[in-house]
């Protein structure tokens, strides 16, 4: 019987990667739908809290890959240091917070809102088009 999965470690991590920023994305997505108050079902909020807690572990030690992952990246023309995975963080917990229903003043949704359009813009995501893709389809 053929095997047709690669062994190559490069497309390992690429998984590693792309996992990463899918739950990243994830995060902005719901985070940005809860400040434009789209209603939010159980299901998704219970989602929100597990890929929260899953980007929290993978920034602490990148999976042993953090240093490797930064000169991947300047290969790229993208640099991630410290202070991304810090905003990261930050924006797990407080998708965490607002999934476990704690009150959201008019303070903490300005920081979300900055926090998410910093990491957007070192990101270059839009999260409004992938919305409106969304919402389209």
């Amino acid at each position: 019987m053929r095997r047709l999965i690669s062994d190559r470690p490069d497309i390992k991590q690429n998984k590693t990667y792309n996992e990463f920023f899918s739950k990243l994305k994830h995060l902005i997505i719901m985070s940005k739908a809860f400040l434009n108050g789209h209603p939010i079902e159980e299901q998704r909020l219970k989602e929100i809290i597990q890929t929260a807690e899953e980007v929290v572990k993978d920034c602490v030690d990148w999976k042993g890959q953090r240093g490797n992952f930064r000169s991947n990246s300047e290969k790229n023309t993208l640099h991630l240091d410290h202070i991304f995975f810090e905003r990261v963080k930050l924006l797990a917990v407080m998708a965490k917070s607002l999934a476990q229903g704690n009150p959201m003043g008019d303070h903490r949704r300005m920081v979300l809102n900055k926090n998410i359009d910093d990491l957007c813009g070192m990101l270059k995501y839009a999260p409004a088009q992938d919305y409106i893709d969304a919402k389209i389809a």
